[in-house]
């Protein structure tokens, strides 16, 4: 640790880097630049609704205090602009100006969505929120917003105007997935994740699955590639013949065939296999609306319980089996409970997602 710490572009001196920017101002649109009048009149221009008239006098004394500006997703392109922060900290309260070199050390000008979106494209590992290992330097994202991982529970994040780079909790933020970003070095991390594995159960879909991966949504996906005529031992682990499998799979469903199952493949699967239930069972009714929810009352902290049924169990996008299959969880699963139907399945958080589990395999049970 002590000498990647001080090594740039390794997920160490990236995090600790962060832990420095706090309390820096956020400004919109800027990537870790210096705060000066130039730089108030061109983002006016760029962005006049985030430049608005009642927020001048702080922008004023912000240049004025000599800070380092930036808004979210731009901490890390600013960090990478800058080849790894150098001059950044020095800047900060003295008259020394930042040399940025826009798009340099192979990061792009990307928004928080997109930057999310590129880097899975760039075959970098990423999860759910609650698949969140213990690695510091990881980007966290939400729909429009990012985060920066530093360790023990907690992000720096460039929240907005009125709070700046700050210090949070990550159970305490609506983040949703993590991700390794394509220009940081994060070493050799798989001890951490493998950690993170021992003590979670993964629902199949919500974390990148690759060679060496393993665990219950590994499992999972060997059941469902069998299904779809693979011949696998399900054991867990992702091999060499697990790779090949979804390589087969990923080229049959016109997807990269990269033998990584990431989000496109999760739903190309999920699809071939709704396909395949449907081929071998008669559907007799239309799909129906979903019915009414019925509130469970007078417990305070619910869990579903998933019950055995001989195997997986689905969980599916609406209460009743014509719903697509959004994942299959294993049996002694619990999933936090959200609402019930009048037909006895149960809404469940799944990752980021509600689905809903039939009652026949499903019960609620209070903590």
């Amino acid at each position: 640790m002590s000498e990647r710490i001080n090594t740039p572009f390794t997920n160490d001196h990236f995090a600790d880097w962060c832990q420095k920017m706090v309390g820096q101002p956020y400004w919109y649109g800027t990537c870790v630049y210096k705060a000066t009048n130039s730089l108030l009149s061109r983002k006016s221009n760029q962005y006049p609704s985030s430049y608005a008239s009642s927020r001048m006098s702080r922008y004023k004394q912000d240049i004025a205090n000599k800070t380092v500006v930036s808004d979210c997703i731009g901490g890390c392109k600013g960090y990478a602009w800058t080849n790894g922060g150098q001059g950044v900290l020095e800047a900060i309260g003295t008259d020394k100006s930042i040399t940025s070199e826009y798009g340099s050390n192979g990061c792009p000008d990307k928004g928080a969505n997109s930057m999310f979106t590129w880097a899975k494209s760039k075959g970098m590992d990423w999860g759910t929120i609650d698949t969140l290992p213990e690695i510091p330097g990881l980007a966290l994202y939400k729909d429009g917003h990012a985060g920066y991982y530093i360790g023990n529970g907690y992000a720096v994040e460039w929240q907005g105007f009125n709070y700046g780079c700050v210090k949070t909790q990550v159970k305490k933020r609506p983040w949703t997935h993590w991700y390794k970003l394509p220009f940081i070095d994060y070493g050799d991390t798989s001890g951490a994740q493998i950690a993170a594995e021992a003590v979670a159960v993964y629902t199949l879909g919500s974390r990148l699955l690759k060679s060496g991966s393993s665990g219950a949504d590994v499992k999972a996906l060997q059941e469902l590639l069998n299904q779809l005529g693979a011949a696998l031992e399900v054991d867990g682990q992702f091999g060499s013949k697990t790779e090949a499998a979804v390589k087969a799979f990923q080229k049959r469903a016109g997807v990269k065939q990269d033998g990584k199952y990431g989000d496109q493949t999760h739903a190309a699967l999920m699809a071939a296999v709704a396909e395949d239930d449907a081929g071998h069972q008669a559907m007799t009714e239309t799909q129906p609306e979903p019915e009414q929810e019925q509130p469970v009352t007078g417990q305070t902290t619910i869990r579903v319980l998933i019950k055995s049924s001989g195997g997986k169990v689905n969980i599916r996008t609406g209460n009743g089996t014509s719903y697509s299959r959004i994942t299959a969880v294993a049996p002694g699963t619990m999933l936090e409970y959200v609402a019930s139907a009048f037909n006895g399945w149960q809404a469940v958080k799944i990752g980021s997602q509600v689905g809903w589990v039939s009652g026949e395999f499903s019960e609620i049970t209070t903590e």
